[in-house]
């Protein structure tokens, strides 16, 4: 009996030692996107209560976090990253000035849709795999666990934490577990939520989000791990079943199998954060990041009955210090540039290095030169990876995936004024040694109608380099503009018609700036009446001016779109020569019957700058300047010569009437905006503009005589308001002009895309 009662004893020592005195801590992190974020906050009351984490493991937005925790960030470090500015444009794929390379963009047109296409298959390889623009991501997951992993020699045991992640083989259909390789590389595969971002190889596999087939990977961790006790975070469930009426539902169904969201032990405790946030509603992260800290201090408890040894708060961020301090900065010494598709991309390679890197690249030079690359129009996709090869070097892997080589856009304006233009566009592009694009575009509408063709030829020289040449044909034909649908249009009474063509040579001026030489040769007609009482019958005046042109250009933009923008700054300076020959002949209207010839040379100067101040989250204000100086000689008649001279056009809509009172050849014009965001999409605008011209083109005792103004006439005002509801696809917006001048001075309209023309020729 007494040997019974000892071996009883025995047993239940052992049961109690791995049951209440559990020392082996794993943290298993559940997928679930935005509500992911969650873990931080439970992570972050464990280490407040001494609890010891070590081991971990994650799925999706679980592997995300987990591996932060496993390279040494503290939970702290990880919720400030989480909330800071970095993160949301991880999340959203916007493109900021710190990443755009202002050298490889394509000019600013009316586009609002763009579709690649292969040539193969115009459907099957032509259909879009990604909502988000991933270029940011995956830059900073190799900033912030690549380049530790790599410093570990990308061995998960190695880690601050010994970490595991999965992520689905959609091919093979099965879940598959990292424990070493690239450490962003498999969180990234990890979290690649199917059409919401492109999905990565890995050893020439495709992989997929974790969650597709095992959405709580609390078997892989006591499988992987000796734990004696498991935690588990869990912001995840099984979907319902299908129904017939949604699609969405269904195609869950089909792809993404049940997961088991219970642990494969009894030892352990499931914290699951109650969080009313949608998956990829991630401007809420401080609400489930809180979510979860509250969940874990209801279960703080019962987690301590099973776990007496602790670790203090100093005693973990000593640890993580030391750790961390083992870190070499980056240093890529090295690079291997590769396609899964076996293309050429060595304009890649020769975008990060010419011969062979002599000085290592640190960080600010990589990520100069990856968002650079990134930039390229013939590149859709760059994965980078880094391995350790000495003490303190790296080399640079990047998987390379070429664009699909036609695009499609379409767009325009379609507005309730008669001002409707719409707009397509078709470029086939190419890339090898050298990165190569041909363009063509059309406008086309009663107002404004044009033809475009161009090339772009982009060499890796050590400074980059495009060169340009291009044709264009452009015509605007100004009737009674700022009618409505229910007015009668006047026949027009001024038609623009200008041909030229050139070529242009880029350099970069850092990423955000350009320096740019124009050449081109042009021919301008002008058709005009100068009487305000002429019919259909009669015939207009004619203004044809041909020559040569060349214009110095720099341009410093970082404004976050294209029109109507809220944020960033630009700046445009441009010098420019125009010599040429006028030939000016009288219509039936004229007072005088004339057939001139002049031959005009002159220089210009403009200087144009805007820039917006983020007064807080619902309210900016944006200031905007322009200066002209122009030595440009009279034409013939006074129509000719304001039609030659530059306008002063800071509202978009002002650039569909044709307004002499806003021409001058020197002039200085500025203006507010007032922003008031309701939402990241909903606006309210007001936008008061000032124009003061030094001398402006003015008729004098008769409409036969005309010439330049005294000095510093009067200026005059104009204004606009709108609400804009920028879609995904083009502003929506109801607007108010002021034009003090016009027969009608104030007009209002209704519209839907972008007032963006190509260049004009000379003015």
């Amino acid at each position: 009996m007494k040997h019974k009662i000892i071996l009883f004893l025995f047993v239940f020592s052992i049961f109690c030692t791995k049951n209440t005195v559990a020392q082996r801590v794993g943290v298993v992190l559940s997928g679930g996107g935005a509500t992911g974020l969650a873990h931080i906050g439970v992570l972050k009351a464990l280490e407040e209560a001494q609890i010891p984490i070590e081991y971990i493991a994650g799925t999706s937005a679980g592997a995300l976090i987990g591996a932060l925790y496993a390279s040494g960030y503290s939970p702290e470090e990880i919720e400030a990253y989480i909330l800071s500015d970095h993160f949301d444009k991880m999340t959203s794929g916007a493109v900021t000035k710190e990443e755009r390379f202002l050298l490889r963009e394509k000019d600013e047109d009316a586009s609002m849709l763009n579709f690649n296409f292969a040539q193969d298959s115009v459907f099957k390889k032509s259909l879009p795999t990604n909502f988000l623009t991933p270029a940011y991501l995956d830059f900073e997951t190799l900033h912030l666990i690549g380049h530790t992993g790599a410093s570990v020699e990308n061995d998960f045991d190695s880690l601050f934490i010994p970490f595991r992640c999965v992520a689905a083989d959609i091919y093979q259909k099965e879940s598959v577990i990292f424990s070493k390789g690239n450490l962003n590389a498999a969180v990234r595969a990890s979290m690649t939520y199917p059409f919401y971002v492109n999905p990565i190889r890995i050893d020439g596999k495709l992989f997929f989000d974790g969650g597709l087939y095992n959405n709580f990977p609390a078997d892989v961790l006591y499988e992987e791990f000796p734990v004696d006790y498991i935690i588990g975070s869990n912001v995840s469930l099984n979907a319902a079943p299908p129904s017939e009426d949604d699609i969405i539902s269904q195609i869950t169904t089909m792809f993404v199998q049940k997961t088991n969201f219970e642990l494969p032990c009894n030892y352990g405790i499931i914290i699951e954060p109650k969080i009313g946030i949608g998956t990829f509603e991630f401007d809420a992260a401080e609400e489930a990041i809180q979510s979860g800290y509250d969940e874990t201090l209801k279960h703080l408890d019962s987690i301590k009955l099973h776990v007496n040894k602790k670790v203090s708060v100093n005693e973990v961020s000593n640890q993580r210090k030391k750790f961390r301090e083992q870190i070499e900065p980056i240093n890529v010494k090295s690079l291997e540039v590769s396609s899964f598709s076996s293309t050429d991309v060595s304009f890649v390679e020769k975008e990060f290095i010419k011969d062979s890197i002599v000085t290592p690249l640190n960080y600010d030079a990589l990520q100069k030169k990856y968002y650079r690359a990134y930039a390229t129009p013939q590149i859709k996709y760059i994965y980078p990876t880094l391995e350790k090869i000495s003490d303190s070097t790296h080399q640079l892997n990047l998987e390379v995936t070429k664009q699909k080589p036609l695009t499609l856009s379409v767009g325009g304006h379609f507005s309730s004024r008669p001002v409707n233009t719409a707009y397509i566009g078709l470029s086939y592009m190419d890339i090898g040694k050298g990165a190569a694009s041909v363009h063509a575009e059309s406008y086309f509408g009663k107002f404004y109608g044009s033809t475009k063709a161009k090339l772009n030829f982009d060499l890796p020289t050590y400074l980059p380099i495009r060169i340009s040449p291009y044709f264009v044909l452009n015509r605007w034909d100004y009737f009674r503009s700022s009618s409505t649908f229910f007015e009668d249009i006047k026949p027009s009474y001024l038609l623009q018609n200008e041909m030229y063509y050139g070529i242009k040579a880029a350099i970069p001026a850092k990423n955000n700036g350009r320096i740019s030489i124009d050449i081109r040769k042009f021919e301008n007609k002008d058709q005009y009446y100068q009487s305000v009482n002429f019919t259909e019958s009669d015939t207009a005046d004619i203004t044809n001016f041909k020559g040569e042109t060349a214009k110095l250009n720099y341009e410093l933009n970082t404004l976050n779109r294209k029109q109507w923008a809220s944020s960033g700054s630009l700046l445009k300076a441009s010098f420019r020569y125009v010599q040429g020959k006028e030939q000016s002949t009288a219509g039936n209207t004229s007072s005088n019957d004339y057939d001139l010839r002049k031959f005009h040379r002159w220089i210009s100067f403009a200087l144009e700058g805007r820039k917006y101040f983020k007064m807080n989250s619902f309210f900016k204000i944006g200031i905007y300047g322009k200066a002209v100086f122009n030595s440009q000689s009279l034409f013939s008649n006074y129509t000719a010569s304001v039609l030659a001279t530059s306008e002063f056009s800071p509202l978009p809509d002002s650039r569909t009437l044709f307004m002499e009172e806003y021409r001058a050849p020197q002039y200085i014009g500025g203006g507010l905006n007032l922003i008031f965001n309701y939402s990241k999409f909903l606006e309210f605008r007001i936008d008061p503009y000032f124009f003061q011209p030094f001398r402006q083109i003015i008729k004098l005792n008769n409409n036969d005589n005309f010439g330049y103004s005294d000095l510093l006439k009067e200026g005059i005002p104009m204004a606009g308001a709108s609400i804009i509801f920028h879609s995904p696809i083009g502003p929506l917006r109801l607007s108010t002009n002021f034009f003090p001048n016009q027969t009608k001075p104030f007009s209002a309209q209704l519209s839907f895309g972008y007032i963006i023309f190509n260049e004009r020729s000379i003015r």
